[in-house]
């Protein structure tokens, strides 16, 4: 929890304001339309508990975090890292995005480097994930259907994650995503198979700032694991937020 205030603490660092035009996702990735030579620290927070009678402490007590970064390098050119501490997962990446504005469409291929540790030791498992990352221009000016197409080389599967960002002001937008199960699903030890992933929730944009408020059946972070699917419909709650600077 340390750890987490004093992250939250860093994006909150007082700076001047810059335009964050960018229609973010809560889990999918999204063609880049940051600015050459700026830097985005992000944070994304799922409780792990749901709500009970000890509410709000099993509410808060335990989280899946993951901090990210990711810096724009040449105009459509990105880099990035990040850091999962409940399922521990660290990640590199480079993506590069293409507009076809007379196609009303925005892409990206993206190709990232990630190291997880296993659920059972100790041990970690290393590999590259392949994403193509498709948006679409506003539609009627306020709807933004998204879509990632990827391939996990550790599991050896393809995989699909959907999305619709809906404008409702200047600086309010509601998300949702989608995530079907493609092919064999996993078989859980009660003998029930992982049902689809869903999250879905509310964005506010601010001068150099992104917050999310999510509701979903899943604690997962990363598109690697919610493509996977999850173990049933049970909800829970989280954030995510994105701090913009220009160096």
């Amino acid at each position: 929890m340390n750890r987490l205030l004093i992250a939250c603490c860093c994006l909150f660092v007082a700076q001047g304001a810059y335009a964050y035009d960018e229609h973010c996702m809560p889990g999918l990735a999204v063609p880049t339309q940051i600015d050459e030579q700026n830097l985005e620290a992000s944070i994304a927070h799922r409780f792990s508990r749901t709500p009970g009678p000890d509410f709000p402490d099993n509410f808060i007590q335990f989280a899946n975090v993951r901090l990210g970064l990711r810096y724009v390098v040449l105009p459509r050119l990105e880099v990035g890292t990040s850091y999962q501490f409940f399922q521990k997962e660290y990640t590199f990446h480079g993506a590069y995005s293409l507009f076809l504005p007379d196609l009303f469409l925005r892409t990206q291929a993206l190709v990232q480097f990630f190291g997880a540790k296993h659920d059972i030791d100790n041990g970690w498992d290393h590999n590259l994930l392949y994403q193509l990352n498709l948006q679409s221009e506003p539609l009627a000016g306020r709807l933004l259907p998204a879509v990632n197409l990827v391939f996990d080389g550790l599991s050896q599967k393809a995989g699909l994650g959907t999305g619709l960002d809906v404008v409702v002001t200047d600086n309010v937008d509601l998300v949702g995503e989608y995530y079907p199960v493609l092919g064999k699903r996993d078989t859980l030890f009660d003998g029930k198979q992982v049902v689809n992933c869903f999250q879905a929730g509310v964005r506010f944009t601010t001068a150099g700032h992104h917050f999310t408020l999510t509701i979903g059946n899943t604690y997962e972070i990363g598109i690697r694991r919610l493509m996977a699917g999850t173990a049933s419909n049970t909800i829970y709650y989280g954030f995510n937020i994105e701090r913009l600077f220009s160096l």
